[in-house]
C-alpha cells in the first residue's frame, strides 16, 4: 500500500460490507427469477410436445393409429427443409438415391427385404416420403396417405428397431447435406413424422389380419359357389327369389317375376342380361351389373377377371400392385371409368353368395376395396400419357443411339453384377436382339397388355428351365435406365421407360419363382438323385 493511498475509515468499511451484503442477495434473487424462467420455458416446451398428441420424437407408437397433430410452424419447417434437400439433391433420382444409399449403409441387412431394382426402389423411396412430407400439415389427408403406404407394406416385417434405423437414415442424411438449414425443432419434426409413418405401418399390419382372415373365408364361399343359393334351390324356393340382387323389391320377394312382360328373354340377352341361375361371384357379378344397368361397362370386366388375384394376393403388395398396374393398362382402353360402380356391383354379389353375411364384412370388403381403388386411381389417365411420351422417345432414337444402348447396357449390367456374364454368352449379335427386344417390349406393354402377360409367361417358364437367378434382374433394370438417362430424354420419356420396364421384371420374376418348382430345381441341377426324390412327393 502506497502513502498516496486514502485511509477507509471502519465507518466506511462497515457501509461496503453491508453493500456487499445486499448486493449478494439481490444476485441470489435474481438467479431464483432466472431458474423460474427456465422452468416457465420448460414448461412452454412440454405444452408444444403434447401438441403432438400421442406421438414423439423418441418413440414409435404401435397402439394406435390417429391423425398427427403437428404445429403449423413446425410442418411447414420440415416442409421448406425437404424442398430445401430436393433442391441440393438437383432432381428426384439423385433424392433416391442418396436416400436409398444412406439407408443401405446403415443397415446392410435389411436389404434383402426390398427386391425391387436399385433404380426403381430408390425413386419410390423419394416419391413415397415426399408425398408424406407435402401432407405434414393436413392431418386427415396425412393419415390416408399412411395408411395407403402401410397397406402396401403388409408384406414387410417392419418392427420398431428397423424404424429407428430408417428414421435415423434419414435425419442423418437430412443433417448431412442441408445441416445450416435445419434447426433442432425442425429435426424433431422429421423424427416425430417418421415414427408416426413406422408405428402406422406396423399397426396397420396387426389391425388389419382380421379383416384379412374376413376377405379370404368369405371370398372362398363366394368363388366356389353359393350356399345360399344351393340351401334355396334344396329348398323349394324359386329362381326368381334365387335371382334377386341385394336391395330387390317387394314384389321379387313374393316370388314375381320382375322382370318387364313386354320384353322376352331374348330381349334381355341382347342388352347383355345373363338369365341362368349364377353360381359363383363372377356369375354372380355379371347378373347383378345387368340389373344395375351396368352390364355394357366394358372396364368392369378388366377388374373382374383379376379379382381372384387380387383378393387372394392382398396382403402381398407386390403382387398387389402388380395387378392393380395390369389392369390400369387394360382399363385405359376406355374413356368413361366410375370406380364407385364396381363396388356397388361387387358388394351386392357378395350380399347374395355369402349367407353368413354381417357389419364385418362389409367393412373389410369395403376397405380392401378402398385400397385397390387408391393404387388404380394413381395410374387413371397416365398409361396413354406415358405411352404417348415413350414411343416420341423410341422414335427419334437414331441408329448411334441404339448402338449406344446395345453396347452399354451389358456394360454396366456387367459393372453392377459380374455374374451376370456367365448367362451372356451368346454372340453379339444375339445379346443386340435382346437389347432390341427388351427397349421395344416396354412400348408393347402399354399398347398390347394382355398379350405381353401371356408372353412374359411363356418367357418366364424359358427361363425357368435356363436357370437364371431372378437377383440378375435388379441389375439388369438399373442399367438399362441409367444408359436410357445417359441418352438425356425427357423427364416423362424417362419415367414411362422406367415403369414398363420395372412391370415387365416383377412379371417375369413371379413367374419364374411360380414356376420353379422342386421338378424344375432337380432337372436344372442335373441330379437323379434330387429328380426322383422330386417327382415321389410332387403332385400328378
Amino acid at each position: 500500500m502506497s502513502l498516496e493511498e486514502p485511509i477507509v475509515s471502519l465507518d466506511e468499511a462497515s457501509v461496503t460490507a453491508e453493500e456487499l451484503q445486499d448486493a449478494m442477495e439481490a444476485e441470489e434473487e435474481g438467479e431464483e427469477e432466472e431458474d423460474m424462467d427456465v422452468g416457465d420455458d420448460n414448461e412452454n416446451i412440454q405444452e408444444t410436445s403434447a401438441k403432438f398428441g400421442v406421438y414423439s420424437a423418441d418413440e414409435v407408437n404401435i397402439e394406435v393409429f390417429e391423425e398427427l397433430q403437428l404445429p403449423l410452424e413446425l410442418a411447414q419447417e420440415v416442409q421448406d427443409a425437404w424442398k430445401y434437400l430436393l433442391k441440393t439433391l438437383v432432381t428426384h433420382e439423385a433424392a433416391g438415391e442418396a436416400i436409398y444409399s444412406a439407408l443401405f449403409e446403415a443397415s446392410p441387412a435389411i436389404q434383402p427385404l426390398f427386391k425391387t431394382p436399385r433404380a426403381v426402389m430408390a425413386l419410390r423411396f423419394m416419391t413415397g416420403i415426399n408425398q408424406i412430407v407435402q401432407s405434414l400439415d393436413k392431418s386427415s389427408e396425412l393419415k390416408t396417405v399412411v395408411e395407403t403406404l402401410g397397406f402396401q407394406h403388409l408384406d414387410l416385417d417392419v418392427t420398431v428397431p428397423r424404424v429407428h434405423i430408417f428414421r435415423d437414415a434419414i435425419l442423418e442424411l437430412v443433417v448431412t447435406e442441408i445441416g445450416d438449414r435445419v434447426s433442432p425443432v425442425c429435426k424433431d419434426g422429421f423424427a416425430v413424422m417418421l415414427n408416426y409413418v413406422g408405428g402406422a405401418y406396423i399397426y396397420v399390419r396387426s389391425k388389419f389380419s382380421v379383416q384379412l382372415k374376413i376377405l379370404h373365408s368369405s371370398w372362398a364361399t363366394a368363388s366356389k359357389g353359393a350356399a345360399g343359393i344351393q340351401n334355396a334351390e334344396e329348398t323349394g324356393g324359386s329362381k326368381s327369389e334365387t335371382l334377386q340382387p341385394a336391395g330387390s323389391t317387394k314384389g321379387a320377394k313374393e316370388g314375381k317375376d320382375s322382370r318387364d312382360p313386354k320384353k322376352t328373354s331374348a330381349s334381355y340377352q341382347s342388352e347383355g342380361r345373363n338369365t341362368a341361375v349364377p353360381k359363383n361371384f363372377e356369375e354372380m357379378f355379371q347378373f347383378n351389373a345387368a340389373v344395375m344397368g351396368l352390364g355394357k361397362n366394358g372396364w368392369m370386366n378388366e377388374i373382374l377377371s383379376s379379382f381372384d388375384a387380387i383378393v387372394m394376393n392382398v396382403a402381398n403388395t407386390f403382387r398387389l400392385q402388380e395387378e392393380c398396374d395390369v389392369v390400369s393398362l387394360r382399363m385405359a382402353k376406355y374413356s368413361k371409368i366410375v370406380l364407385s360402380e364396381y363396388k356397388a356391383v361387387m358388394l351386392a354379389s357378395l350380399r347374395s353368395l355369402c349367407k353368413d353375411w354381417g357389419s364385418e364384412h362389409e367393412l373389410a370388403w369395403s376397405w380392401l376395396w378402398e385400397n385397390v381403388e387408391r393404387l388404380l386411381k394413381n395410374l387413371m389417365g397416365k398409361p396413354a400419357l406415358q405411352e404417348a411420351a415413350l414411343s416420341g422417345l423410341l422414335a427419334s432414337l437414331d441408329d448411334s443411339a441404339l448402338s449406344l444402348i446395345r453396347r452399354e447396357v451389358y456394360s454396366q449390367f456387367f459393372a453392377l453384377a459380374p455374374a451376370g456374364q456367365e448367362y451372356f454368352k451368346q454372340s453379339t449379335t444375339r445379346l443386340h436382339f435382346i437389347a432390341d427386344k427388351v427397349v421395344s417390349m416396354t412400348l408393347e406393354m402399354y399398347r398390347e397388355p394382355k398379350r405381353m402377360i401371356e408372353d412374359l409367361s411363356a418367357l418366364g417358364l424359358r427361363h425357368v428351365g435356363y436357370a437364371i437367378p431372378t437377383e440378375l434382374f435388379g441389375p439388369f433394370v438399373t442399367a438399362c435406365v441409367q444408359v436410357v438417362h445417359s441418352l438425356g430424354p425427357a423427364q416423362d420419356a424417362e419415367e414411362a421407360f422406367r415403369w414398363s420396364l420395372n412391370l415387365l421384371t416383377r412379371v417375369l420374376t413371379r413367374v419364374i419363382n411360380e414356376g420353379s418348382t422342386v421338378v424344375m430345381k432337380a432337372i436344372n441341377a442335373n441330379s437323379d438323385r434330387m429328380l426322383r426324390k422330386a417327382v415321389a412327393c410332387a403332385p400328378r
